[in-house]
């Protein structure tokens, strides 16, 4: 009988060939004659695969998909088992698109060990639609990682409201994995008992159903449980904390502040710096009115804590916020508001920090000086001059102000009062005419102060003892000489940041001279101004040289990357360094390199960093060979993650590239070199005064080649160029020289990274085309909705 049904399914399927089109009558008449043979007919049609050519292999897997039923399935899966790939693939694609057969009898031989998973799940997946969700569910929970994956994306692409019963009571179930691919698809649900059943998980003691729960909850519009979600802030997991804040900030909820106090005043660090994410993204002027009133009923030390969270991590909008309460009707608001803005140094600040010297509350008067004097703006002059004729007791803040901001201009006032009855005002005032003392009124000042030398008050005596003493140190005859002798060397080494002083004076030559510091002369051991112990270079680059030093007085290795004589002498790019570097060393976070300080030493200028032993992205990418997709999308991830960081502290990185990427041995990643960026005030060109390109043309944007306006997208852009290299194994853009890379960039035709590598999924190749859109509106909105995306390619277990 068999040799007889193979022969009449031979017959049958010849004249099938012959026919050709299989929806016409007689077709459907001879395929339902070739069905009722059974597994005869079936094993015919693989044999006869299996000799076939490409063109009818096609025809045959479609003859072969209207053939199988129910009782011939099993016959049909055994084919998946073939040696010959081409017989595997057309059988999978036979019971992916057959019609005429109950598909879930497939489901039963994930169990089967012989069978192919890979070329099952195939089938599985084209079969999608009639397949039931609850026996799929139940098959999952006996696979591996990538069945099981899967499986879940099945049930995720076909659940329906009836089936969430079924999905939430599965929440409570043991195996993680499982339950956080549930908890992915449920958020795909937007009700109310999707919503409360996601909450509920937010208190799971694994990480990785917190993760997925407030990932899931983050794209929801429930109402939220505030308190829980800020509690997060506190999980001692970062991710979580991360994806919290994101959650927090999406909702924007009116309770959100009430319930960031406890992240706020939390002994984490962390969870300080997560409530001020917040903040940055959510705060208004009553916002933080309302934190400021609920931290004045702690302890000084909690609220000093909190208070310097939001000074050094609080972005613009903060700032502006804090900005309208320095009016505020309650002394306590306008007090904790100028304490904030004494910490930050936001030079957005300067007027409303003048307008405040001029306060009834002398605390706030003398604090709101403070803080001009270190943010170093010279039009805050008038302001502290004007405090030396108002009230007494706040003269002594107003002369300190004008030491740091002043010069040999205010020295006649500061004389007068030397004379003041006031014993705060007469010790200031001898203080500051010891600093700001040159040599033509040296003598003047001397005599001046000599009245207090047999002062009856100590300590008026000893700060004239100090005063004169200084001045016979700086201005006696040899001292004088001596000057005179090394009048080409350059003033000591200075900070321009912290003293805020302005560039463009210090480039002039505004502090007299030092022996030029020869860098290239160095040898092991040797110590720079007293403080650093030179131990190597490391590298050289456009912009700079980088060495290796000890830091002798906090004893730790730091970076000093001196600056390129063609940058340290473009005045323009010098205010922008020191502009961006004021608000790039606040950026705290593990895939960003911390920022010191900016130098001037020895007639250079340096930026001191964070040491990392590390090497470059670019070593990775080697040979033209793309690395494994997720090694590759850990890194996009953590790239997105740091560099979301720096665009909410307003830095827009500009030459994002490999080289700029660091790797320890452990695989930790960090972002170095934002000395070519710009914070978001500054101007957008691409090209400095010098002629220098401010990015490197294999990974600039296109917006950035032209000079229009830069933002955040233009880091996104490179990101993606850097995400198609690292996939692909090439760079997109990469033949001729710069200019013609560039002109490459703007045209925007690159081949798409799956035809470089064709085992990129397709989804995945769009994700990295839609970040290297030359039209800036069609990328991701931020670094953040990017790396969410990426999150998607990586195992759940990632």
């Amino acid at each position: 009988m068999r040799l007889l049904g193979g022969a009449r399914a031979a017959r049958l399927i010849g004249n099938l060939e012959q026919m050709g089109d299989l929806d016409g009558s007689e077709s459907k008449k001879a395929v339902d004659k070739l069905r009722s043979l059974g597994s005869s007919g079936v094993k015919k049609l693989i044999e006869e695969i299996e000799a076939a050519d490409r063109s009818g292999t096609r025809r045959l897997a479609e003859l072969l998909s209207r053939v199988i039923s129910d009782k011939t399935v099993a016959e049909a899966v055994k084919g998946l088992d073939s040696d010959n790939q081409r017989v595997s693939s057309a059988v999978a694609w036979a019971l992916g698109h057959g019609r005429r057969f109950n598909a879930n009898l497939l489901l039963d031989y994930l169990q089967k060990d012989v069978v192919p998973k890979a070329a099952l799940c195939d089938a599985l997946s084209h079969q999608k639609g009639r397949l039931d969700v609850r026996r799929v569910l139940s098959q999952a929970y006996h696979q591996e990682s990538t069945e099981k994956a899967v499986l879940f994306r099945i049930v995720a692409q076909t659940a329906g409201e009836n089936d969430l019963p079924e999905l939430i009571s599965r929440l409570t179930g043991k195996d993680v994995v499982a339950r956080a691919h549930i908890i992915d698809i449920l958020s795909r649900f937007n009700t109310a008992d999707v919503y409360h059943a996601l909450q509920g998980q937010l208190r799971d003691s694994n990480k990785l159903i917190r993760q997925a729960a407030i990932n899931a909850i983050g794209r929801m519009d429930g109402e939220p449980d505030m308190e829980l979600l800020c509690g997060l802030l506190c999980d001692p997991d970062l991710d979580v904390q991360n994806k919290a804040v994101e959650a927090v900030v999406r909702h924007r909820h009116p309770d959100t502040v009430r319930y960031l106090i406890v992240a706020l005043k939390d002994d984490s660090e962390y969870s300080r710096r997560a409530a001020v994410e917040v903040l940055n993204e959510i705060a208004d002027p009553r916002s933080i009115k309302d934190l400021l009133e609920a931290l004045g009923d702690d302890d000084w030390w909690v609220r000093a804590r909190a208070t310097d969270a939001l000074a050094k991590i609080g972005g613009p909008r903060v700032v502006d916020a804090v900005l309208q309460l320095i009016k505020d009707e309650s002394e306590d608001i306008r007090r904790a508001a100028i304490e904030l803005l004494n910490a930050t140094r936001d030079e957005r600040a300067v007027l409303k920090l003048i307008e405040a010297t001029g306060d009834s509350d002398w605390w706030v008067r003398e604090r709101a000086a403070d803080a001009l004097a270190e943010i170093g703006d010279s039009r805050a002059l008038p302001a502290l001059e004007k405090m030396l004729d108002g009230e007494t007791r706040s003269i002594p803040t107003a002369i300190r102000g004008i030491v740091k901001l002043g010069d040999e201009k205010h020295i006649p006032r500061l004389m007068q009062l030397v004379r003041h009855q006031e014993r705060e005002i007469q010790i200031e005032a001898m203080n500051a005419l010891a600093r700001l003392a040159d040599s033509a009124l040296a003598d003047d000042i001397r005599e001046a102060i000599s009245m207090h030398l047999d002062s009856e008050d100590k300590a008026v005596r000893q700060a004239a003892i100090a005063a004169i003493q200084s001045l016979d140190e700086r201005f006696s005859p040899s001292q004088i000489e001596e000057a005179k002798k090394h009048e080409r060397f350059a003033e000591p080494t200075r900070t321009l940041l912290m003293e805020g002083r302005d560039v463009g004076a210090v480039m002039h030559g505004g502090g007299g001279v030092q022996k030029r510091l020869d860098i290239t002369t160095l040898n092991a051991g040797d110590i720079i101004e007293g403080r650093y112990k030179y131990i190597r270079k490391i590298g050289k680059g456009a912009f700079g040289t980088v060495l290796l030093v000890n830091d002798q007085v906090v004893e730790e290795s730091l970076i000093l990357k001196f600056l390129n004589p063609n940058v340290a002498s473009d005045e323009e790019m010098m205010k922008r360094f020191v502009h961006e570097l004021r608000y790039s060393r606040k950026i705290t976070h593990k895939n960003v390199i911390r920022i010191y300080d900016f130098l001037f030493m020895g007639g250079l200028y340096a930026i001191s960093m964070e040491y990392f032993p590390s090497h470059t992205l670019g070593d990775e990418v080697k040979d033209e060979e793309p690395l494994p997709i997720e090694k590759a999308m850990r890194f996009g991830c953590d790239i997105a993650t740091g560099m979301a960081v720096a665009h909410h502290a307003g830095i827009i990185h500009r030459d994002l590239k490999p080289a700029n990427i660091l790797i320890n041995d452990e695989g930790l990643l960090k972002i170095v070199d934002f000395g070519v960026a710009a914070a978001r005030s500054s101007g957008d060109t691409q090209l400095t005064k010098t002629g220098y390109v401010i990015g490197s043309p294999k990974y600039m944007a296109p917006e950035q080649i032209l000079g229009k306006q830069v933002d955040e997208k233009a880091d996104i852009y490179s990101l993606g160029v850097i995400m198609y290299e690292m996939l692909t194994g090439v760079p997109p853009y990469s033949r001729g020289d710069h200019m013609s890379v560039m002109y490459q960039h703007v045209q925007g035709k690159a081949r798409k990274p799956h035809e470089v590598n064709e085992g990129l999924p397709i989804e995945l190749s769009e994700c990295i085309g839609r970040c290297m859109s030359v039209d800036k509106s069609k990328r991701y909105e931020s670094m953040e909705e990017l790396r969410n995306e990426f999150a998607r390619f990586l195992p759940a277990e990632a």
